[in-house]
């Protein structure tokens, strides 16, 4: 499935599709920063972090693009959801939009190796206009717009990420229909999602560490980096405005080291961009840029593009650490029964230890519910579990670990608690003599 995706993103990218006049922001930073094109990439890092992304389009041309983006991201527990904010001056012509957006972005778990990511988006802009160019300023028209230029505006994606390093996400960067002239505030209400989307397909595998050398004065040492990936990255964009028309580019980077980054693009009927990055401890500082293009007459220079991360504070320890259930050694005596004959009546002979602790999902009245479960759990979970009997009450417990440490059973019980979706795990404890 992913290899045709790819495929039919590269396909797009040589089929001569066309652009027209820009009105979205275009942004050569997109491979650091997703969460600039799709609301789900928000907070996907462990690490709290702004940045500050500054666009000098085409220039040498009046009234060229320019973009200056401001973005923060926080990432919360390991349920992995997070909020994020973006402010944004984009400003093109005589035009200057303001957008402000407030970003909520939530990951699920489909399996051990996928998740899918979602993201939503709500704020406000605002349109000013650039007197200086303008020679009738008695014109009803003007006042109108600049009185009633405040509308709401908001977004949404979804993001599939796999531990493979391939990801997938599509968005939609405007729910609202755009309207510049307005007769009072916050009337461009009405919903028109798909004039606008945005697929962006990559490859990003992480690494689950990396040890690298470093000194101090005459001295060198080992230190083991986390939240690494591997050093080459492929990126693949496809846009659609009804306004703008079709964007497509695709894009590499190489890393050297931790410290040190370069990166090359090419954009459908634009051409070459060239980047380099690099890294200091907490804050990074990357740049682009695009040579001039034959497209568009009168250019001077290319464009200019910088970028500042800044990670703030440490990273979220528990999105990256999420409790680990140990569960039952997988054996065949661990099978999913057929038979209350050979559930255990607590506790094996020749056991030296006096109590045994078992972690207790379920209990039952009957064998046949409670095999259920164990295949169950088996089947849907991954987990092995098993069952005793206790002949006192005639209860059958379903448990999914066992220990002669008291400590260890709560320990799992409550790693149990926080990713399993069983209520009132118990710990039970059998005298094994």
């Amino acid at each position: 499935m992913f290899k045709f995706i790819f495929a039919f993103l590269f396909f797009l990218f040589f089929s001569g599709l066309s652009s027209k006049a820009q009105e979205l922001p275009v942004y050569n930073h997109f491979y650091i920063t997703p969460y600039l094109y799709n609301p789900a990439e928000a907070a996907a890092s462990p690490f709290r972090n702004v940045s500050l992304n500054q666009r000098f389009q085409w220039r040498g041309v009046e009234g060229a693009p320019m973009v200056s983006t401001l973005t923060f991201e926080s990432p919360f527990d390991y349920k992995k959801y997070g909020l994020s904010a973006t402010l944004r001056n984009f400003s093109r012509g005589l035009l200057t939009t303001t957008d402000f957006l407030a970003t909520y972005s939530y990951a699920i778990n489909l399996t051990k190796s996928a998740k899918v990511r979602f993201g939503i988006s709500g704020g406000v802009t605002s349109n000013s206009i650039d007197f200086s160019q303008i020679q009738d300023l008695s014109d009803p028209a003007i006042n109108n717009f600049l009185d009633n230029n405040v509308q709401p505006i908001s977004n949404v994606g979804l993001k599939l990420e796999t531990t493979s390093g391939i990801n997938l996400g599509v968005s939609l960067p405007r729910l609202f229909k755009i309207q510049y002239a307005n007769t009072q505030n916050f009337e461009a209400l009405e919903l028109s999602p798909f004039n606008e989307f945005t697929i962006m397909a990559y490859y990003k595998k992480p690494v689950d560490y990396k040890l690298v050398t470093r000194r101090t004065g005459r001295f060198k040492r080992t230190v083991k980096l986390e939240d690494v990936y591997a050093p080459l990255q492929f990126y693949a964009l496809y846009q659609y405005s009804q306004f703008d028309g079709q964007r497509i580019e695709v894009l590499s980077t190489m890393n050297f080291n931790e410290i040190f980054w370069i990166g090359a693009s090419y954009r459908l009927n634009y051409g070459m961009s060239g980047m380099v990055g690099f890294n200091m401890q907490k804050l990074s500082l990357s740049y682009a840029y695009e040579p001039s293009s034959k497209l568009v007459e009168g250019i001077a220079n290319g464009s200019h593009e910088i970028q500042l991360n800044i990670k703030i504070g440490d990273k979220i320890k528990r999105l990256v650490e999420r409790p680990k259930l140990k569960s039952l050694e997988r054996t065949e005596e661990r099978a999913p029964r057929f038979s209350s004959q050979d559930v255990q009546l607590g506790g094996e002979e020749g056991e030296i230890q006096d109590k045994k602790y078992y972690v207790v999902v379920r209990e039952f009245k009957d064998f046949n519910s409670a095999d259920q479960l164990v295949k169950k759990l088996k089947r849907d979970e991954d987990i092995t579990a098993d069952i005793f009997y206790n002949k006192q009450n005639e209860i059958y417990y379903v448990y999914i670990y066992e220990t002669f440490s008291r400590r260890e059973a709560n320990k799992e019980k409550k790693t149990a608690e926080e990713v399993t979706k069983f209520k009132n795990i118990k710990v039970i404890i059998v005298d094994v003599n």
